[in-house]
């Protein structure tokens, strides 16, 4: 018993010392809490501050506490995004210059691209579910490198934003919600937009090229003069509403038969979409939704405009085209096999060699149109002359 003793005692001044430095890691971690919301609040003091430099110092204060405290993280966010929301938004019916702009070609200030910055550098996966609300924000010119890592604005919300000439590569705005927003002139090379909302939104111009945008929903979106690939891009042309576009490309390799570098619309919503005279050959729109489907509250105008297309060599497997206008379109050399093709106004269009195998063309309009060496197997409503 008395030879157990010295043992009993060393394992409870182990005990004792366990707990004493338990003890003071607990209030270490409590001291560190504490110094964080201290810095915390200072920092909000600062984006309060009519100083331009105070307020740079508080978003990058937060960017820091952002780094030093992943529990923190989601609260930066937020204060962040409400900053953008309530310095730098979209004014309503005015031709007036946004608050977050500066200088004679409107670009954003210091401090908006500071925090835009800050957002676009943070670690997503101690985001918690915060969710990223610049919603009517005047971005205009915001540049953010996006090479070579992702830009993690995945689900955040750029409806009604103000986002044009900005400058945006290898974003991550999948199921983002773009709706309304305008991108004109945006460079959005190889960023993912799967499954994005872009409804109505104004992409003249912009530079999608390499971009994913597989089940995005465009609905009603103008895609006018927009690039879409690395090699080719549609020019607006001088005119009135509505004008055409030049296609502009480069010489392809010999043997090269796609174009590389192509946006990828693979399930895309193309309802109402502005694509007159676009060029969009070798790409990949696959099961691509061109028209709305044959439900009550539809009819032909909600159709994509692809009056006069190049879709030359492209991917039309499974594409939805009833009743779309393809007046005069380039389709030569593309992939329509079992596209719905009916009630489609096919006028004077290219379909020179494409591949039109299980294709339904009932009640399409083939006046003048071009099938020369086309593969017609299993083609349901083929015109008698064919």
């Amino acid at each position: 018993m008395a030879a157990s003793l010295p043992g009993l005692a060393a394992l409870l001044a182990l005990l004792f010392t366990w707990m004493q430095v338990t003890q003071t890691g607990k209030e270490v971690g409590i001291s560190e809490q504490g110094q964080i919301t201290n810095r915390f609040n200072a920092a909000i003091n600062n984006l309060g501050s009519t100083s331009l430099d105070i307020r740079l110092g508080g978003i990058y204060a937060l960017e820091r506490i952002m780094h030093d405290s992943a529990r923190d993280q989601p609260a930066v966010i937020s204060v962040l995004s409400a900053y953008l929301r309530q310095h730098a938004s979209v004014p309503v019916g005015s031709t007036k210059k946004a608050p977050g702009e500066s200088g004679d070609k409107p670009s954003p200030r210091a401090d908006v691209q500071a925090v835009m910055t800050v957002l676009g550098n943070r670690s997503p996966d101690r985001d918690q579910g915060a969710p990223i609300d610049l919603s009517r924000t005047a971005l205009r010119g915001v540049r953010l490198p996006g090479d070579p890592t992702e830009i993690p604005f995945r689900g955040a919300d750029l409806s009604n934003a103000d986002l044009r000439d900005s400058s945006l590569p290898n974003a991550d705005l999948r199921e983002a919600s773009l709706i309304r927003a305008n991108l004109s002139g945006a460079a959005l090379r190889g960023s993912r937009l799967d499954l994005a909302y872009l409804t109505n939104a104004n992409l003249a111009d912009a530079d999608l090229s390499g971009s994913h945008l597989n089940g995005a929903g465009l609905e009603g979106a103008n895609l006018t003069g927009a690039s879409l690939c690395s090699e080719v891009f549609m020019q607006t042309a001088q005119g009135g509403r509505g004008a055409a576009a030049a296609l502009l490309s480069r010489a392809r390799p010999v043997g090269q038969t796609r174009p590389e570098g192509c946006a990828d619309l693979a399930d895309a919503l193309l309802v109402k979409a502005n694509l007159t005279n676009a060029a969009l050959f070798g790409m990949n729109l696959t099961r691509t939704m061109f028209c709305p489907p044959p439900e009550p509250g539809f009819d032909s105008g909600d159709c994509a405009n692809l009056t006069g297309a190049t879709l030359s060599e492209s991917n039309l497997k499974g594409a939805y085209l009833s009743r779309a206008n393809l007046r005069g379109a380039d389709l030569a050399h593309a992939d329509l096999t079992g596209a719905d093709l009916t009630n489609a106004d096919l006028t004077n269009a290219d379909l020179t060699n494409a591949d039109l195998t299980n294709a339904d063309l009932t009640g399409a309009k083939v006046a003048g149109a071009k099938f020369e060496g086309a593969k017609l197997k299993g083609v349901r409503g083929l015109p008698p002359s064919l």
